[in-house]
């Protein structure tokens, strides 16, 4: 398969060789301060995008209107989504999205779905989401941050909406915090608190090759697709 990558970064780097390493090919590399092309990107079979919020409908059009399937790790654009969806749709392509591509994130989601559930009947315990990532990081609270909350805030219905103010939580609120320091990867955090204990659920990359190989492998599943896809869709289709 002939990729063409959109955001050269370190996660670009890295999906360059676990697509290597599974016979794929490279065939274009934008670095951020390149402009994705439709010469560029013509004959490719998909495109993984981790670039930028601000490009993503421009990237997903650019892609789309070429018959190309489109990949997307990018995170920030979640009030586009509707917008992105219509673009699926005008031009009968097919896109998966995740704010994480890491298998174990996604099985963290369900583990903190879960809680969320048990902890919902026991009204001494509070719960709030906290996360970290290095300190280049554009985004915050992270997209992973946000997939997690909301997972929470389906299922522990004390809460209602989420916050990222540190004080003055007010009961029906979900505080969302985050942290940027050095080069951490990502750890993310649901905490649930009561005067007697702690429990605490976190998930901890060590790297990034989880999330490279989950952008590699929802490329492999969406180029005989079609239609809007989230990668939790595609990961947990096959079990």
């Amino acid at each position: 398969m002939n990729i063409a990558l959109i955001g050269y970064g370190k996660m670009g780097m890295e999906i360059e060789q676990i697509a290597i390493k599974r016979g794929h090919t490279i065939t274009q590399r934008f670095i951020d301060v390149d402009p994705v092309t439709l010469e560029r990107l013509r004959g490719n079979d998909c495109c993984i995008d981790f670039s930028t919020a601000s490009a993503i409908q421009f990237n997903v059009t650019s892609s789309l209107s070429l018959g190309i399937p489109i990949v997307i790790g990018t995170t920030g654009w979640n009030n586009e989504m509707n917008d992105v969806r219509a673009l699926v749709d005008q031009y009968n392509g097919a896109l998966v999205y995740g704010s994480n591509f890491s298998l174990g994130a996604n099985i963290f989601f369900k583990l903190a779905e879960d809680a969320s559930k048990i902890f919902n009947t026991y009204t001494d315990y509070d719960v709030a989401v906290h996360e970290t990532h290095h300190n280049m990081k554009k985004d915050a609270p992270s997209g992973t941050a946000l997939t997690v909350a909301n997972k929470v805030l389906q299922h522990f219905l004390r809460k209602q909406k989420i916050s990222t103010l540190p004080t003055n939580i007010k009961p029906d609120e979900l505080l969302v915090s985050s942290s940027r320091i050095g080069s951490v990867v990502g750890e993310h955090t649901v905490r649930f608190n009561s005067l007697a204990d702690d429990i605490i659920l976190t998930h901890n990359a060590h790297n990034r090759s989880g999330f490279a190989l989950g952008a590699v492998l929802a490329a492999e599943w969406i180029v005989s697709k079609k239609g809007f896809f989230t990668f939790e869709e595609l990961l947990w289709s096959s079990q």
